[in-house]
């Protein structure tokens, strides 16, 4: 029987938050990375703007220790203090573990693996190392231990779905981690727990220090074994905890809260008495006995690095993104990071400064991945991959809260070449989580306290999750609005309702019979399609799987491009399976279902931008093939890259106009005949500075 209902929906009506990209003002350095105290308690190593810093525990200017053009991660002390184990691409193309000599100053590569080692702690007698070894997305990993003495690598543990950073008991023989343990057979949601693995070839043992509640999460939020073994620490509901445990691990007693404001990343010093841990912007240390509490005072410091001086950009074809129409030998003049004015091409605008000469070339604003969740996995070679296929800016709807905002600070430093990087920290989960870049929120005054980090960490927008409340979902969106930044959600019901931003994916996770977007014949019927256009929601589809297939298909050279070198070996397995039936950018047939969803919510009013969730750079384009097969004509699937993604972000680019940021790529072919030669990427401009394809792929010096 036919029926209707009348749905009341809100457009967001907010001041938005814009970011300042031409200042030079110094900034206080807030991506700070694993914080671990030194065993005697006088120093503490942190990653943050892409190195290793070592700075007294008493506080003062952290020195820099690597001081390289590599990614360096995940510091942890010898047991003597006189060495750290991290994390570093240097000299290699993926992460690998280094030890550096703190007196002597030399470093050692100690891996050479295919997979990506990380979370790396020495065993109490310093003959071991044990890390977790991302051998796939999202971070899912082995557990390895490497013996320091003949370099060899045992697997102790296969494939875990995105564990925590590996914790030793004092006899070297089990080590802890955070674990997801599923509460059914239905779903792959569960809690954190302890999971205690054997280095002997034992048993694994599970432990829930409290019954049904969540370690906050598995990036952060520790378990920490004590050095004398008697104790375990982590973050719950928001707090610092302490509980005693026996010689294998397991809880003898409930955790006691040690602090009351929010905590992160807690590290124990040698006398197991003293815990380091981050509360917001700043680092402490708290006496577990006493209760007494200090902070670590850091004048830590970092400066946008912006251009100076003139480029000109010849184009032989503009493609401005104002119109369909392409302009024909224009020049681009670029004065530091910003596009100073379009004209015809003439010699006097290239008096001075950098030329380059795309006369033979198609020249377009540089594209927006929208969504892709950025992790450290890549190293430095993922920023120059986005660069390489033409993207200048990518939005991280997701990662852990302090990675999240080196991402954003290494970049705008100008230490490692990439995009411009949108994003935020958590998804925000209500007790129950999968992904590690997830929270397990267990209270209202937990939610606070996470949407105060959000603010101090400058988060560029928030993400509830699936089993966020109503309640505190509207609250999420009120504060996030109130800050200036957007609020996103697999949703589109009731988030409708309360003013959320972005829905993302045509499909993924929902916890309600009606929320899903798409039914189960992949159809998506009037009701959403009218919710999205009438709350005039940003919709990031992500249907880019057919459309990858299909970029594969026509030009099978494809699968030997260079840029593919720069991923690990797992994604370069993929891209030679091409075309496959499946890919993991998802979508179905962009001819059917998931395709005439776009389309029709594009027509009804809703933004639509394009991402992928995946890392892969070639899939935006394969997004962007997928609209066109769906029916969208070229310029509008151009824009949903350009022009919507930079609305969507308040951000000043997404066109080739006199003001705007200098974001451009440099192409060979006609977009607008064929969109798939969006990926023929010659050069790029981001930020106003120049990369050639070539150099990105093989950098002097690497």
């Amino acid at each position: 029987m036919a029926f209707t209902a009348t749905l009341q929906v809100t457009q967001p009506q907010y001041t938005r938050r814009v970011r300042d990209f031409t200042s030079t003002t110094p900034r206080k350095a807030l991506g700070i990375v694993r914080p671990v105290i030194s065993p005697d308690g006088s120093q503490i190593a942190f990653a943050a703007l892409g190195d290793i810093h070592v700075v007294p525990a008493s506080g003062g200017k952290p020195v820099n220790i690597t001081n390289d053009a590599a990614l360096d991660t995940d510091p942890a002390w010898s047991p003597d203090g006189g060495s750290l184990v991290y994390s570093s691409d240097k000299d290699s193309a993926q992460l690998q573990l280094w030890i550096r000599d703190l007196k002597g100053g030399s470093a050692r590569q100690v891996t050479r693996l295919s997979t990506q080692p990380q979370g790396a702690s020495f065993s109490p007698d310093a003959k071991k190392i044990v890390f977790f070894n991302v051998d796939g997305m999202w971070r899912v990993a082995q557990m390895s231990v490497l013996d320091t003495e003949s370099g060899a690598v045992t697997k102790i543990h296969d494939t875990l779905p995105q564990p925590g950073t590996p914790t030793w008991s004092p006899d070297g023989k089990r080590v802890a981690l955070a674990a997801v343990g599923p509460l059914s057979t239905r779903f792959r949601e569960g809690t954190n727990q302890i999971l205690t693995i054997s280095t002997e070839g034992g048993e694994d043992q599970w432990h829930a220090p409290v019954p049904m509640l969540s370690i906050d999460s598995r990036g952060g939020g520790g378990p920490v074994w004590s050095p004398d073994g008697t104790k375990m620490a982590a973050i719950y509901e928001g707090t610092l905890s302490v509980w005693p445990v026996s010689k294998s691990g397991a809880p003898l007693g409930p955790p006691r809260r040690v602090t009351s404001e929010s905590a992160h990343a807690p590290s124990w010093q040698g006398d197991s008495r003293h815990i380091l841990y981050q509360s917001l912007d700043v680092l402490r240390i708290v006496d577990i006995e006493t209760g007494d509490m200090r902070t670590v005072p850091l004048d830590f410091e970092w400066t946008p690095a912006v251009p100076s001086g003139r480029v000109t950009v010849h184009a032989g074809r503009l493609l401005d993104m104002t119109g369909p129409t392409p302009r024909t030998n224009v020049d681009v003049v670029i004065e530091g990071n910003r596009i100073a004015r379009v004209s015809p091409h003439a010699d006097a605008n290239h008096s001075g400064g950098n030329v380059v000469d795309a006369s033979q070339h198609t020249v377009m604003p540089g594209l927006v991945e929208f969504h892709s969740h950025l992790q450290k996995d890549f190293g430095a070679a993922q920023g120059r991959a986005w660069l390489a296929f033409g993207v200048t800016t990518v939005r991280s709807p997701g990662n852990t809260p302090y990675e999240a905002v080196e991402d954003r600070e290494a970049n705008e430093a100008g230490i490692r070449p990439g995009p411009r990087v949108y994003g935020t920290g958590y998804l925000m989960e209500w007790r129950r989580v999968y992904y590690k870049m997830g929270i397990a929120i267990s209270s209202v005054s937990q939610l606070e306290m996470e949407l105060q980090r959000a603010q101090v960490l400058e988060h560029d927008l928030i993400k509830s999750y699936v089993r966020l409340p109503d309640a505190q979902q509207k609250r999420m969106v009120e504060f996030a609005h109130s800050i200036g930044v957007p609020d996103a959600t697999h949703e589109i019901f009731p988030a409708a309702l309360i003013g959320v931003d972005n829905t993302e994916h045509t499909a993924a996770t929902s916890r309600r019979g009606y929320s899903p977007k798409m039914a189960t014949l992949q159809s998506a019927y009037d009701d959403v399609v009218q919710l999205f256009g009438k709350s005039a929601r940003i919709f990031c589809p992500m249907i880019s799987g057919a459309g990858t297939r299909r970029l594969f298909e026509r030009d099978p050279a494809l699968k030997s491009d260079p840029r593919f070198t720069l991923y690990p070996e797992w994604i370069q397995r993929q891209v030679a399976q091409q075309p496959a039936s499946a890919n993991p950018g998802g979508g179905g047939d962009p001819t059917g279902g998931s395709g005439k969803m776009v389309l029709d919510v594009m027509k009804a009013g809703g933004l639509v931008v394009a991402g992928t969730d995946t890392p892969n750079a070639v899939n935006l384009h394969g997004e962007l093939m997928a609209y066109t097969m769906a029916g969208m004509s070229p310029f509008d699937a151009l824009k949903t890259a350009t022009v919507n993604p930079a609305k969507a972000l308040a951000l000043n680019a997404g066109t080739i106009e006199a003001g705007k940021l200098a974001d451009l790529i440099v192409i060979d072919g006609d977009p607008l005949a064929d969109v798939a030669n969006t990926r023929k990427v010659v050069r790029v401009i981001a930020n106003g500075r120049v990369y050639e394809t070539s150099e990105l792929v093989n950098p002097a010096g690497r």
